[in-house]
């Protein structure tokens, strides 16, 4: 099963939305989160993974500019043997704004097998703009697979540079290595209509904010 939450709030808009999922026996889903808007947003994804052979695969893009706030929360329990996931969140921050990732994953006791990774990559690019993340492990069983890791850094110059010896202005290629950065993430979309919508928003909020 594959879901799709894709908000797009206006500049003064305010957002509260949460998820749940309880997973049962083999189980599958693909999430797929895009926050492009909004002037105070907030979402909770609560997971418990109850079944065995279940697997989640989360992929979440925030895109954030002006002056606005953006919060996620994950708390995922892998709480049954043989169990998988993989998350990965994107986070590009203009301007102002500020952002916050949140992720905890829980094994059980007794849910040996378990095989979770989780990452969050940011782009910060402004000296104003502000991005946190904290990624937890907390782990009650003692044969199992699983790593978390984020990363901050600034779009690279040597990329810059070579984009811009080609002739492209420097908007328009910061506008691509932005895109670059999160669209490995939609593209691990079977539906080839789905992604060319997505790649639709992500472009349009990223014409607005390098122009």
């Amino acid at each position: 099963m594959t879901w799709i939450i894709a908000q797009q709030q206006g500049l003064s808009d305010q957002h509260l939305g949460q998820i749940r999922v309880k997973f049962g026996r083999d189980a599958k889903l693909r999430l797929y989160l895009l926050n492009a808007g909004g002037k105070l947003v907030r979402q909770d994804i609560l997971v418990d993974v109850d079944g065995e052979g279940s697997d989640l695969m989360l992929r979440g893009i925030n895109l954030l500019g002006g002056e606005s706030h953006t919060d996620v929360t994950l708390v995922l329990g892998h709480n049954v043997e043989n169990t998988t996931s993989t998350e990965i969140m994107r986070n590009v921050v203009f301007g102002k704004a500020k952002g916050v990732f949140q992720g905890q994953i829980r094994v059980a006791p007794g849910a040996q097998k378990t095989d979770a990774k989780m990452s969050c990559n940011t782009l910060l690019l402004s000296d104003e703009a502000e991005f946190s993340a904290k990624p937890e492990l907390e782990i009650f069983a003692d044969d199992v697979q699983c790593g978390h890791g984020a990363t901050v850094a600034d779009i690279s110059d040597t990329h810059l540079f070579y984009l811009k010896s080609r002739g492209i202005s420097e908007p328009k290629a910061r506008a691509l290595l932005v895109q670059a950065f999160v669209q490995e993430t939609v593209e691990e979309l079977d539906d080839e209509a789905l992604v060319e919508g997505l790649e639709a928003v992500i472009q349009a909020w990223l014409e607005k904010q390098v122009a």
